[in-house]
């Protein structure tokens, strides 16, 4: 872990969380920021700043637990008919956090002004006011019930590589 990565802090427990799903490979939890109201970022409990420094079982096992808070999402109190799914893979791709971070971006159809003017402001770094802590735990709670007992079971026994 890094020490002064952010979420090399979180998964210390140095700074506060809300938590989605988390295993012993991964974290899945709210964006402090979120574009949309449910965004979910799962990141991997190993500091990486690049994907491609993931083992292959691992960048798998980060899609996987996404896939999940996907369905999950669909299946919460979200207006959510579909997602994004996408990693800023290096400064030059706008990754603000360097340690790999998949978001899951819930998408409701009737959001595109919305999701875009989040993504122009995230692009221009500037993120905007964080979501309420409360908020965010009401929203947690109603995608963490639709998470299924275990995600990955049979990659939890797969080497990461």
């Amino acid at each position: 872990m890094s020490s002064e990565c952010i979420f090399c802090k979180i998964l210390r427990g140095e700074l506060p969380v809300t938590t989605v799903y988390e295993d012993e490979f991964s974290l899945a939890f709210m964006d402090l920021y979120p574009m949309l109201p449910g965004h979910v970022l799962v990141i991997p409990k190993e500091h990486h700043a690049s994907i491609q420094q993931l083992s292959p079982s691992m960048r798998s096992h980060l899609f996987e637990v996404g896939a999940a808070v996907a369905r999950a999402q669909m299946l919460s109190g979200l207006k959510c008919k579909s997602q994004n799914f996408f990693i800023n893979d290096g400064p030059d791709a706008n990754q603000h956090v360097p340690h790999v971070h998949l978001h899951v971006l819930p998408r409701s159809g009737a959001d595109l002004h919305k999701a875009l003017l989040s993504f122009m402001s995230r692009y221009n770094n500037i993120f905007g006011v964080a979501a309420k802590r409360r908020r965010l735990e009401l929203l947690a709670k109603d995608i963490e019930v639709h998470m299924p007992q275990k995600v990955l079971s049979v990659l939890a026994s797969v080497d990461r590589g």
